[in-house]
Protein backbone atom coordinates (compact mmCIF):
# COMPACT_ATOMS: atom_id res chain seq x y z
CA UNK A 1 0.00 0.00 0.00
CA UNK A 2 2.86 2.31 1.08
CA UNK A 3 4.49 1.91 -2.03
CA UNK A 4 1.34 3.14 -4.41
CA UNK A 5 0.87 5.96 -2.17
CA UNK A 6 4.52 6.98 -3.89
CA UNK A 7 2.84 7.56 -7.21
CA UNK A 8 -0.22 9.66 -5.77
CA UNK A 9 2.77 12.06 -4.67
CA UNK A 10 3.95 12.26 -7.96
CA UNK A 11 2.88 15.38 -10.09
CA UNK A 12 0.69 14.63 -12.85
CA UNK A 13 3.36 15.38 -15.41
CA UNK A 14 5.74 12.79 -13.43
CA UNK A 15 3.61 10.59 -13.05
CA UNK A 16 2.72 10.43 -16.92
CA UNK A 17 6.07 10.17 -17.66
CA UNK A 18 6.68 7.04 -15.33
CA UNK A 19 3.82 5.55 -16.52
CA UNK A 20 4.80 6.68 -20.34
CA UNK A 21 8.64 5.08 -19.71
CA UNK A 22 6.72 1.85 -17.96
CA UNK A 23 4.63 1.35 -20.99
CA UNK A 24 7.91 2.35 -23.91
CA UNK A 25 9.84 -0.64 -21.59
CA UNK A 26 7.36 -3.17 -21.58
CA UNK A 27 6.65 -2.39 -25.73
CA UNK A 28 10.63 -2.18 -26.29
CA UNK A 29 11.08 -6.08 -24.99
CA UNK A 30 7.64 -7.21 -26.50
CA UNK A 31 8.92 -6.20 -29.89
CA UNK A 32 12.80 -7.39 -29.11
CA UNK A 33 11.29 -11.21 -28.12
CA UNK A 34 8.84 -10.76 -31.14
CA UNK A 35 12.13 -10.83 -33.30
CA UNK A 36 13.87 -12.73 -31.38
CA UNK A 37 11.01 -15.68 -32.00
CA UNK A 38 11.04 -14.68 -35.35
CA UNK A 39 14.48 -15.17 -36.12
CA UNK A 40 14.37 -19.07 -34.49
CA UNK A 41 11.00 -20.09 -35.38
CA UNK A 42 9.96 -18.63 -38.11
CA UNK A 43 6.88 -16.42 -39.08
CA UNK A 44 4.71 -19.51 -39.28
CA UNK A 45 5.40 -19.63 -35.64
CA UNK A 46 2.94 -16.70 -35.05
CA UNK A 47 -0.01 -17.80 -37.19
CA UNK A 48 -2.50 -19.62 -35.69
CA UNK A 49 -5.81 -19.35 -33.53
CA UNK A 50 -3.85 -18.60 -30.25
CA UNK A 51 -1.84 -15.54 -31.45
CA UNK A 52 -4.77 -13.78 -33.34
CA UNK A 53 -7.00 -14.13 -29.85
CA UNK A 54 -3.68 -13.42 -27.72
CA UNK A 55 -3.33 -9.81 -30.48
CA UNK A 56 -7.20 -9.45 -30.19
CA UNK A 57 -7.63 -9.36 -26.68
CA UNK A 58 -4.94 -6.61 -25.97
CA UNK A 59 -6.45 -4.45 -28.55
CA UNK A 60 -9.95 -4.60 -26.40
CA UNK A 61 -8.04 -4.64 -22.97
CA UNK A 62 -6.62 -1.21 -23.72
CA UNK A 63 -9.93 -0.07 -25.12
CA UNK A 64 -12.20 -1.13 -22.91
CA UNK A 65 -10.91 0.66 -19.91
CA UNK A 66 -11.57 3.65 -21.47
CA UNK A 67 -15.66 2.46 -22.03
CA UNK A 68 -15.49 1.46 -18.80
CA UNK A 69 -14.39 4.76 -17.23
CA UNK A 70 -16.70 6.47 -20.00
CA UNK A 71 -13.69 8.50 -21.36
CA UNK A 72 -15.03 6.92 -24.36
CA UNK A 73 -18.92 6.78 -24.28
CA UNK A 74 -20.02 6.66 -27.97
CA UNK A 75 -20.13 4.13 -30.90
CA UNK A 76 -19.50 6.55 -33.54
CA UNK A 77 -16.50 7.84 -35.45
CA UNK A 78 -15.82 10.20 -33.12
CA UNK A 79 -15.65 7.90 -30.66
CA UNK A 80 -13.30 5.72 -32.24
CA UNK A 81 -11.49 8.52 -33.29
CA UNK A 82 -10.93 9.86 -29.23
CA UNK A 83 -10.11 6.28 -28.10
CA UNK A 84 -7.53 5.84 -30.44
CA UNK A 85 -6.04 9.22 -30.03
CA UNK A 86 -5.62 7.85 -26.54
CA UNK A 87 -4.07 4.31 -27.20
CA UNK A 88 -0.42 3.27 -27.43
CA UNK A 89 -0.52 3.93 -31.03
CA UNK A 90 -0.90 6.82 -30.17
CA UNK A 91 1.54 7.39 -26.87
CA UNK A 92 4.39 5.89 -29.40
CA UNK A 93 3.61 6.77 -32.73
CA UNK A 94 3.24 9.46 -35.01
CA UNK A 95 -0.53 8.57 -36.01
CA UNK A 96 -2.84 10.39 -38.51
CA UNK A 97 -6.96 9.74 -37.67
CA UNK A 98 -9.11 10.97 -40.51
CA UNK A 99 -12.67 11.06 -40.46
CA UNK A 100 -13.55 10.13 -44.35
CA UNK A 101 -17.28 9.59 -43.96
CA UNK A 102 -19.87 10.09 -41.04
CA UNK A 103 -18.81 5.87 -40.48
CA UNK A 104 -15.41 5.64 -41.97
CA UNK A 105 -12.04 6.05 -40.38
CA UNK A 106 -8.66 6.41 -41.96
CA UNK A 107 -5.49 5.73 -39.39
CA UNK A 108 -2.31 5.91 -40.92
CA UNK A 109 1.11 5.57 -39.14
CA UNK A 110 3.44 7.70 -40.29
CA UNK A 111 7.85 7.17 -39.98
CA UNK A 112 6.94 3.69 -37.85
CA UNK A 113 9.15 3.00 -34.97
CA UNK A 114 9.49 -0.10 -35.28
CA UNK A 115 10.03 -0.16 -39.21
CA UNK A 116 12.79 2.77 -38.50
CA UNK A 117 14.14 0.19 -35.70
CA UNK A 118 14.19 -2.90 -38.46
CA UNK A 119 15.93 -1.11 -41.31
CA UNK A 120 18.86 0.49 -38.88
CA UNK A 121 18.94 -2.11 -36.81
CA UNK A 122 18.56 -4.92 -38.72
CA UNK A 123 19.00 -4.02 -42.49
CA UNK A 124 15.61 -5.19 -43.28
CA UNK A 125 11.65 -4.34 -43.14
CA UNK A 126 9.79 -5.84 -40.11
CA UNK A 127 7.03 -8.02 -41.64
CA UNK A 128 3.98 -6.93 -39.05
CA UNK A 129 1.55 -7.77 -41.40
CA UNK A 130 2.44 -11.72 -41.64
CA UNK A 131 2.85 -11.55 -37.48
CA UNK A 132 -0.95 -10.51 -36.92
CA UNK A 133 -0.58 -8.33 -34.55
CA UNK A 134 -1.34 -4.60 -35.70
CA UNK A 135 -4.50 -6.03 -37.44
CA UNK A 136 -5.82 -8.15 -34.64
CA UNK A 137 -5.06 -5.71 -31.91
CA UNK A 138 -6.82 -2.79 -33.90
CA UNK A 139 -9.75 -4.86 -34.21
CA UNK A 140 -9.84 -6.06 -31.09
CA UNK A 141 -9.60 -2.15 -30.05
CA UNK A 142 -11.72 -0.93 -32.24
CA UNK A 143 -14.74 -3.53 -31.48
CA UNK A 144 -14.61 -2.86 -27.71
CA UNK A 145 -15.90 0.41 -28.77
CA UNK A 146 -18.82 -0.71 -30.88
CA UNK A 147 -19.13 -4.33 -31.72
CA UNK A 148 -20.37 -3.62 -35.70
CA UNK A 149 -17.35 -2.21 -36.70
CA UNK A 150 -14.98 -3.71 -38.93
CA UNK A 151 -11.06 -3.04 -39.75
CA UNK A 152 -9.72 -3.32 -42.86
CA UNK A 153 -5.94 -2.92 -43.79
CA UNK A 154 -5.02 -0.89 -46.98
CA UNK A 155 -1.46 -1.77 -46.53
CA UNK A 156 1.30 -3.05 -43.78
CA UNK A 157 5.04 -4.19 -44.17
CA UNK A 158 5.70 -6.50 -46.22
CA UNK A 159 3.04 -4.86 -48.10
CA UNK A 160 3.73 -2.53 -50.96
CA UNK A 161 2.65 1.03 -50.61
CA UNK A 162 0.44 1.97 -52.48
CA UNK A 163 1.47 4.77 -55.04
CA UNK A 164 -1.01 7.77 -53.83
CA UNK A 165 0.19 7.29 -50.48
CA UNK A 166 3.18 9.56 -49.39
CA UNK A 167 6.20 7.79 -48.42
CA UNK A 168 6.04 8.29 -45.03
CA UNK A 169 3.24 6.37 -44.38
CA UNK A 170 4.27 2.86 -42.87
CA UNK A 171 0.91 1.75 -42.89
CA UNK A 172 -2.53 2.55 -43.81
CA UNK A 173 -5.98 1.32 -42.08
CA UNK A 174 -9.58 1.89 -42.67
CA UNK A 175 -11.64 1.85 -39.79
CA UNK A 176 -15.90 1.07 -40.61
CA UNK A 177 -19.28 1.52 -38.65
CA UNK A 178 -21.78 -0.57 -40.36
Amino acid sequence: MEKQNMFKKLSKRELFEVLRNMVQVYSSAWFKSEWIAVKRFGIDGFQGSEFAELFKEFGAREAKILVELSIVSGKDADSIIKALNLSHWALFENITLEKLSRNTVRMRTINCSRQNYAMKRLGMEYPCKNIGFPYESRLGFVKAVNPSAEVQCVFCPPDIRPKETPEDVSCEWIIRIP
